[in-house]
């Protein structure tokens, strides 16, 4: 029974050390997409003035943004 036994932690070790590769490359793959998006979104300029005048008026920033929400809302309720 115990050789029984080992054989299936054996059996178990395996597949979970199969499932950890996977999900190590799958990650990296990831990560490697996102550095690339990453990169060409820190090279856009008008995201860099958006986020420095978030900086410089955030109260402007919280309005704009809710009185956008507002009217999404609006519409989306109007046509739903």
């Amino acid at each position: 029974m115990s050789d029984k036994a080992d054989d299936i932690q054996h059996k178990l070790e395996d597949g979970v050390g199969r499932l950890q590769d996977g999900a190590d490359k799958l990650f990296d793959k990831a990560d490697a997409a996102t550095d690339d998006f990453v990169s060409s979104v820190k090279s856009c300029t008008a995201l860099d003035a958006v986020r420095d005048t978030i900086v410089d008026q955030p109260l402007l920033a919280v309005g704009v943004t809710g009185a956008a929400s507002f009217l999404l809302g609006a519409v989306l309720k109007r046509k739903l």
